[in-house]
């Protein structure tokens, strides 16, 4: 039996969130380069499938399939397991709709599938993720910008969340990545 991590990857801003309060996120792209898509790649090149709600899903679905580049490879091909009690079809695929997220996730964990179940998508998703325990490891880049009000992916914690710092790299453009687990 495996026992795939999950990962949750996320950009944020410097004072935790990772949308305005209008669900826009369009302030992080300045931050992005080539050392940051460098970055991001790797975390791509380890995911065995794509795990995101169906916002997520229903927005990223249009953008990849129509792109092209190493990133939009990544995403294209490899699997996506999309959480939704809505979604009845899922053409961006290959693709297999979950219903409940715990069993979900705990499915995905112990196929032995090869790669990371790379967690996408907005704050909801990262928020039911997080509260339920779900994460095996957080892949955040922070980004220096605030923007005073927004979503945030530990919004509905019941407690803290203790994590050590496992891995750190900052970027020119003063963005800063880093890899956490949470202490167990």
């Amino acid at each position: 039996m495996s026992d795939r991590k999950v990962v949750l990857k996320m950009v944020m801003s410097l004072d935790g969130f990772v949308t305005s309060p209008d669900g826009t996120h369009e302030w992080m792209f300045e931050y992005f380069g080539e050392e940051s898509g460098e970055w991001n790649r790797r975390a791509l090149d380890e995911a065995g499938v794509h795990a995101m709600g169906r916002r997520s899903y229903e927005i990223m679905g249009p953008h990849w399939a129509a792109s092209e580049g190493p990133i939009a490879t990544a995403m294209n091909e490899k699997p996506k397991a999309v959480f939704s009690r809505s979604l009845e079809q899922a053409d961006w695929g290959p693709a297999e709709i979950f219903g409940d997220l715990a069993a979900g996730i705990a499915d995905l964990k112990a196929r032995d599938d090869d790669g990371t179940v790379l967690a996408h998508g907005g704050p909801g998703f990262a928020q039911s993720l997080s509260s339920l325990g779900l994460v095996d490891e957080y892949q955040l880049t922070t980004v220096p910008i605030a923007i005073g009000a927004g979503r945030s992916p530990f919004a509905e914690l019941r407690g803290h969340l203790k994590l050590d710092v496992v891995e750190e790299q900052r970027f020119k453009s003063g963005a800063l990545a880093q890899i956490l687990v949470p202490k167990r």
